[in-house]
């Protein structure tokens, strides 16, 4: 028999001060403690994790407008179909699927089919911190750094495989203060399930590069870097001397391997983050340009324009 709520081992219940609200320049940060609230599902001591087994969807108001998050979210369909907007673009899953979510995505439900029914994952960086796994080099992370956005149809063993480990961690969960080993039966249990998850992406996405060694690592860095500072630091050399790398070395590698150079990789981040203010209407043109450290509107717009054919303004109509 399915079970609907199950058991999520998130911190405790933000305080109603840091309930989310639409802050004026930016897109909603969804934190896990809300989601857990959200789910309206019993907690336990684990901070920063939890986990949902044939869960039917549930429509939260949150879901239905761009937001961002600081949790991963592994994601598969049981039964239905879901369809979502991750930076922009529409993804849609049907049962069988299986998709990762990164923290910095912006992401929200766009539609869902009826009796839709899932099993989730959440977990924050700092739950992996605390657990010792930001020390484990995995292809998963690699993927989620560079913001791929894993989305895979699985075969009848990987299914049943991947639901079977979500069941194994809504067990140790749910025993989590009753073992006298209960943390560190879930901790090794969620250690296998993202080897696993790992090593599906081996079998079941497109690898960035051929090639995996140093100058991917570098890509990996310079990427993370840019998502923390695009707004302020543009320029490619500014990076360079950040990661102790010439500016010719860095743009080199980063075209190598992604096959962008690293100007189009850092006008990526401030074009997605243009729309996605954009598509707040509380928001002038001007101050949007003033969220996104340009010197003055007209910078800005002729900016929008070269990467979009279209001026802010113009974008704005088209939503």
């Amino acid at each position: 028999m399915a079970m609907q709520i199950i058991v999520n081992c998130g911190g405790k219940s933000s305080q109603a001060g840091e309930k989310m609200t639409q802050k004026k320049h930016k897109t909603f940060l969804y934190k896990h403690a809300q989601l857990v609230e959200n789910l309206s599902a019993e907690q336990s001591p684990v901070t920063g994790f939890s986990i949902d087994v044939d869960r039917l969807l549930q429509d939260i108001e949150t879901f239905k407008s761009s937001f961002r998050s600081d949790f991963i979210s592994v994601i598969m369909i049981q039964e239905g179909s879901l369809e979502l907007s991750i930076n922009l673009e529409t993804v849609s899953i049907t049962a069988g699927s299986l998709i990762i979510i990164a923290p910095g995505a912006a992401k929200k439900m766009l539609a869902a089919e009826k009796d839709t029914r899932i099993s989730t994952v959440h977990f924050t960086l700092d739950f992996l911190a605390a657990i010792g796994m930001l020390k484990v080099k995995t292809d998963l992370f690699d993927y989620i750094s560079l913001q791929y956005i894993p989305h895979w149809i699985l075969d009848t063993g990987d299914k049943v495989l991947v639901h079977a480990l979500m069941y194994q961690l809504y067990e140790k969960s749910k025993f989590f203060n009753d073992h006298p080993h209960g943390r560190e039966l879930l901790y090794h249990t969620f250690y296998i399930f993202l080897y696993e998850i790992a090593a599906l992406s081996k079998k079941n996405a497109t690898p960035v590069s051929a090639h995996r060694g140093r100058k991917e690592n570098l890509v990996v860095r310079f990427t993370q870097l840019v998502r923390e500072q695009y707004k302020s630091q543009r320029t490619l050399e500014s990076y360079a001397r950040a990661l102790n790398v010439t500016a010719k070395h860095l743009s080199e590698s980063v075209k190598e391997i992604t096959g962008k150079t690293a100007g189009e990789i850092i006008d990526d981040f401030v074009l997605l983050e243009a729309k996605l203010l954009l598509g707040n209407p509380e928001l002038s043109i001007a101050e949007i340009a003033n969220e996104l450290h340009f010197g003055d509107q007209s910078i800005f717009g002729k900016f929008f324009k070269r990467l979009t054919g279209l001026s802010p303004k113009q974008y704005r109509q088209t939503l």
